[in-house]
């Protein structure tokens, strides 16, 4: 089982704490290949998962997962992806506070300093302000060249006032670490497809659906060079002319873009990025599935085969 940081310290779920985590997402998910399993049967399987060892080796890859936002409810998804990892042999490590971490300024993100043991991290931030001793263990993680995984609105992750001295990383840590600052969004759902040039990328190994549906609104890009397109997506929202620090974009009522890539970074680490990351997303193999690749990319680890399923989930958003 992932261990989820509190305050200071990285707790081991306990058999309590499980019951918990279970009972609470129970109530927002219905894992998909559990629909027909009886409710008895499935506390039983949960007893004989808090009798048995569970947890990877110690020299398995470690996967932190930032849950920086209640926006689009990665405080639901990510612990659940988390437990996926771990069945394939990973360690993980959630780091998620209390409360909306983009009101405060202290305690946003207790237990960040555990990227300073990560191989791989998933960012899944919005609009941050973090003091000093927050920041440095990302800033430090991102610049040691090591894997980034950048999902939904990790592109823009931090909102540091005008005369911050890290004012710059608002559009930087987008553009810099996961190759694209923030845009703007569409308003309608997202009709997804793969980019068949790039189907041989490892990342797509085994995605087999080729066109799919988001529930998320399509976000505009502005791809850094050498960023390899691997999914795209088309959405509608209104004409509107979007000027930030970096250029002018004007958008049309339907617009086309990438919605999921692969790169390298000026630190020189692997990156894969996402626009997507929509609780709905988390329901389509296609997406869970590439999600997982790129973390076997990011760390050199082997991909799963074809006959080994990857779970979906059916996690409703909790921030509306």
């Amino acid at each position: 089982m992932y261990s989820k940081v509190k305050g200071d310290r990285r707790e081991p779920a306990t058999q309590s704490s499980l019951l918990d985590s279970i009972h609470r997402y129970y109530l927002h998910l219905n894992i998909h290949n559990m629909k027909k399993i009886p409710l008895k049967c499935l506390l039983v399987g949960v007893s004989l998962l808090i009798i048995a060892p569970v947890g990877a080796a110690a020299d398995e890859p470690h996967v932190v997962l930032i849950a920086g936002t209640l926006h689009y409810s990665p405080e639901l998804t990510l612990p659940v992806f988390a437990t996926e990892l771990e069945r394939f042999g990973f360690r993980t490590t959630v780091v998620m506070g209390e409360g909306d971490p983009e009101k405060k300024t202290e305690n946003v993100l207790p237990g960040i300093e555990a990227l300073a043991d990560a191989d791989a991290a998933i960012f899944f931030m919005r609009f941050l302000n973090l003091p000093d001793e927050e920041w440095q263990p990302i800033e430090d993680y991102i610049k040691s060249g090591k894997p980034v995984i950048g999902l939904r609105t990790a592109n823009h992750s931090f909102k540091f006032p005008q005369g911050h001295k890290r004012f710059e990383w608002n559009n930087g840590f987008g553009r810099r670490a996961i190759g694209t600052p923030y845009i703007v969004h569409q308003s309608s759902v997202t009709d997804i497809s793969v980019v068949d040039k790039h189907l041989k990328h490892p990342i797509m190994t085994h995605v087999d659906t080729v066109n799919w549906d988001s529930l998320g609104t399509l976000y505009l890009t502005r791809l850094q060079p050498g960023c390899i397109p691997l999914m795209s997506g088309m959405g509608t929202g209104k004409m509107r002319l979007i000027e930030r620090s970096f250029g002018t974009t004007l958008v049309n009522e339907s617009e086309a873009d990438i919605v999921a890539w692969a790169w390298e970074n000026e630190w020189g680490g692997k990156v894969f990025g996402s626009t997507l990351g929509h609780p709905g997303d988390f329901g389509e193999e296609a997406f869970t599935r590439m999600l997982f690749n790129s973390v076997c990319w990011a760390v050199g680890k082997r991909m799963p085969s074809a006959d080994m399923a990857i779970s979906t989930w059916d996690i409703k958003r909790a921030d509306k």
